[in-house]
């Protein structure tokens, strides 16, 4: 079974250190050593002092050392330093109980259990807090924080938070990474509006769904269906699998707009599915922003502002104003494709990049030819940088080195 931890190099904003701190200063009653060498939590060998903790006990796991639980189980306080663990084996109806507070800058490891706890915080300054979830399991806690950590959910395996975590309130999920593998899934209380990172980029969001994986909430329904922004210093990735069979299409559908201030991945990758994002209003990439759709785009327009970039791929249903940067695959725009004097179109020089558009394209602006330095192209090669059902304006610069035939319906590119 795989056990994966992403670990994101990230400042932590100083009210979660100071509880940190707080935390690491209370008395530890009972101390895990591993000294019965068997791992098991039920064990007093493994305890200094030798008892099995109980309902008053103020536990703490040191570093580089792991116990092992399995539930039910009810302390006070829970404690794990950086490179220690804890790996909880679930039992039907059992619970890991946790009456005051989890500082985790370690890793729990969730296998069909319950985890239940008055807070839990994961505020390691070097990102290692985290919770890996296999199989079915839950966590109840009022307070569950994680603006710096990673909650994962493996493949197969189910997270059901029976409250929101403090990063997500009122629509706004900030801080955190939130991973879900492929076949896994997270269900979350609330609707996801808006993803942001810290101010400044004290630190990052990331929710990150690998094809087949999933994102639900407490109806069962798609929680992303309301999202309109992702803001700075936030990241929402669905990237595909390359599988042999057909579960391998990454998919998002969204709110009636959608503004990408961050970063927005939508990979393909498979021969048997691809990414697909549908807004039912206008996707807009502003300034300073990068969104890379899959094999499809549903959405009634896509406006890339000035500094902003889009790279899509397959087939967007609609028109693209660009006024900042479009670098294709081979895409095929079903509405119009219209340029400004200060946008660029950037290509790989080759049949693989290539604007296709159904419609009209308004032409102004740069067309970037990007060659590899190790396989340039011959001189005289030639490849078709646009294809239009009708064409008006000109590319009024290219890359130096490159030739442009503009023709009624296109733009070829000769190698000079």
């Amino acid at each position: 079974m795989r056990k994966t931890k992403v670990l994101v190099k990230l400042s932590v904003m100083s009210v979660l250190l100071g509880v940190s701190l707080e935390l690491q200063a209370q008395t530890c009653t009972a101390t895990w050593t591993g000294n019965a060498g068997n791992g098991s939590w039920s064990t007093p060998g493994n305890w200094s002092p030798r008892r099995v903790p109980g309902a008053t006990s103020n536990v703490c796991i040191p570093l580089l050392t792991t116990a092992n639980a399995t539930p039910p189980i009810s302390i006070h306080s829970l404690q794990i330093s950086q490179g220690g663990g804890l790996i909880i084996e679930g039992k039907p109806g059992a619970t890991f109980s946790v009456a005051t507070s989890v500082n985790n800058q370690g890793l729990i490891q969730l296998y069909g259990a319950a985890l239940s706890a008055g807070s839990i915080e994961m505020t390691d300054p070097s990102n290692f807090g985290g919770i890996n979830v296999y199989n079915s399991s839950s966590i109840t806690s009022p307070a569950l924080s994680n603006t710096t950590g990673t909650v994962y959910v493996g493949a197969t395996g189910t997270l059901r938070l029976a409250d929101n975590p403090v990063q997500l309130q009122n629509g706004t999920l900030s801080g955190g990474n939130w991973l879900v593998d492929d076949t896994g899934l997270l269900i979350v209380p609330s609707d996801i509006s808006q993803i942001t990172g810290g101010p400044g980029g004290a630190y990052y969001t990331v929710l990150s769904i690998t094809s087949g994986g999933s994102l639900q909430d407490t109806s069962g329904n798609n929680p992303l269906a309301t999202l309109t922004a992702v803001d700075s210093y936030a990241i929402l990735e669905v990237p595909s699998l390359t599988l042999n069979d057909l579960t391998c299409q990454g998919m998002v559908n969204v709110g009636s707009t959608l503004t990408v201030s961050g970063t927005f991945t939508l990979e393909s990758g498979c021969a048997a599915g691809a990414g697909t994002l549908t807004v039912s209003g206008t996707l807009t990439v502003p300034s300073g922003a990068s969104a890379a759709v899959g094999s499809l785009l549903n959405a009634t327009s896509v406006v890339v502002e000035s500094g902003g970039r889009l790279s899509p791929g397959g087939t967007v249903n609609c028109s693209i104003t660009n006024n900042g940067t479009v670098s294709p695959g081979i895409v095929t725009v079903m509405g119009n494709y219209s340029q400004s004097a200060s946008a660029a179109l950037t290509e790989s020089f080759g049949n693989y990049s290539t604007l296709n558009v159904k419609e009209n394209a308004t032409l102004s602006g740069a067309l970037n030819v990007e060659v590899n330095p190790k396989h340039p192209p011959a001189s005289g090669a030639k490849y078709t940088a646009l294809t239009a059902g009708s064409l008006s304006g000109s590319f009024t610069s290219h890359t130096a080195g490159f030739t442009l035939t503009t023709s009624a319906n296109g733009v070829l590119v000769t190698k000079q």
